[in-house]
């Protein structure tokens, strides 16, 4: 009997962030597009301690939907992806879904992303007709999507989005890597070896604007490369490398040359240029090693957790 069954129940797991003017309408498409799909479902909302009155909408959506809505407000804000790996946690599907909360996934492409699922992949993935983000966003999207397609041996054209529907053999396995610098789609990645990408619509923005910047953007490919690929220390590998045999060949010629008698005075702007050449690399290397070092320790001290739930309406 198969343990992670691809019918049954559906879980839809939405962080929240300065989303009260969308939230309701988002519920009831959610509710509606559900509802016919003849199975049983529920969706989990996260509250990312949302400055504006997000909790309070949710909280009124929880009277109004009943059961069929879970409710997480986290102590402090933590971010998208721990505020979907909380998502993730709580749920209880066996085909789970992570969408945004900004409506400008229509809930009406849901139906797509689960007969994906139902058909055998382990991973399904939103591939929009054209994306409706800013210009700025976009730019930070590609370069994101560059390096997870690198890290993963991912086609050229394969789309990665937020809006996505796993088994839960896969979102049970991204539960137990947990962390403290999570990246949701690299962890589905990781645990995921049948994947496809699935048409689906992109709406423009009705509310508020996006929280992301390049900033963020840049931050994102930061936590990507140092957490889910061996990149930064390939390349001081490389740098370490190339050093060594400059040093060689630099000292092959020197020793050559004062054989010949070539070289009667050391050259003074030489040794400065070659001394200062070799601290660059070594601190350049610390450095890249000390961003190691330093995420290894709050891993294992525990001084940084991904999250913690303050509030749970079940």
């Amino acid at each position: 009997m198969n343990a992670y069954p691809t019918t049954g129940r559906i879980s839809v797991v939405i962080p929240v962030y300065n989303s009260a003017e969308s939230l309701p309408i988002l519920t009831e498409r959610l509710h509606r597009v559900l509802s016919a799909l003849g199975r049983d479902f529920e969706i989990v909302f996260v509250d990312d301690r949302s400055r504006d009155n997000s909790w309070r909408v949710l909280e009124q959506l929880k009277a109004q939907y009943g059961k069929s809505l879970r409710i997480a407000r986290l102590l402090v804000n933590s971010g998208q992806h721990n505020a979907v790996l909380c998502g993730l946690y709580l749920s209880t599907g066996a085909v789970v879904i992570t969408m945004d909360d900004d409506l400008q996934n229509p809930p009406e492409e849901i139906p797509r992303l689960v007969a994906a699922i139902d058909q055998g992949y382990d991973l399904a993935i939103g591939a929009y007709d054209s994306k409706k983000h800013t210009r700025v966003r976009n730019l930070g999207g590609d370069m994101i999507d560059w390096l997870l397609r690198r890290i993963f041996n991912l086609p050229p054209d394969f789309q990665l989005t937020s809006f996505r529907a796993a088994k839960r053999v896969v979102v049970d396995n991204v539960c137990q890597m947990g962390g403290v610098f999570p990246y949701i789609t690299a962890m589905m990645f990781s645990n995921a070896s049948n994947y496809v990408n699935v048409p689906v619509r992109h709406d423009p923005r009705l509310y508020g604007r996006s929280n992301y910047n390049l900033n963020r953007s840049l931050r994102l490919a930061a936590n990507l490369i140092f957490s889910y690929s061996s990149y930064p220390l390939q390349f001081v590998m490389v740098l370490c490398l190339l050093a060594f045999f400059v040093s060689v060949t630099f000292g092959t010629i020197t020793i050559v040359r004062a054989f010949l008698a070539d070289i009667t005075v050391p050259g003074w702007a030489s040794t400065v240029v070659i001394v200062s050449f070799f601290n660059a690399l070594t601190l350049l290397g610390l450095v890249i090693f000390g961003v190691y070092i330093s995420r290894i320790s709050q891993q294992i001290t525990r001084t940084r957790l991904p999250y913690t739930i303050s509030e749970l309406h079940e």
